[in-house]
């Protein structure tokens, strides 16, 4: 009796050692998968910032090569203003004979250089 008693405390320390080892496998595979979610997920928000980044580098290009033609713009506006005040100049003011108030000829607008 003290025998079988033994191998019954036996039988059941495997059984509840076998029944541990099974739930810690399965919470090892629970935690295998929330590692890979998180991996999958942290890599979606990383090809995501990529491409926000990339889409912001694009714009910024985008921005300025329209600065670059703006620029380049008032530059060429610049000199067709000049060109024109100077045939009005030279329509009003023929001989260079202009009035001068506050740095602006009163006959034609020409601004005082300097």
């Amino acid at each position: 009796m003290k025998t079988e008693l033994i191998i019954a405390l036996l039988g059941m320390a495997c059984i509840g050692s076998l029944a541990a080892f099974f739930v810690a496998w399965a919470k090892a595979d629970e935690w295998k998968k929330t590692a890979a979610d998180e991996h999958a997920n942290y890599l979606a928000a990383l090809n995501l910032h990529n491409a926000m980044a990339e889409a912001a580098l694009k714009m910024d290009e985008e921005v300025d090569g329209k600065i670059l033609t703006l620029t380049g713009w008032c530059d060429i506006l610049k000199q067709e203003r000049d060109a024109m005040q100077d045939r009005l100049s030279a329509l009003l003011c023929p001989t260079s004979n202009h009035v001068w108030r506050d740095g602006i000829c009163v006959k034609c607008g020409r601004m005082k250089d300097g």
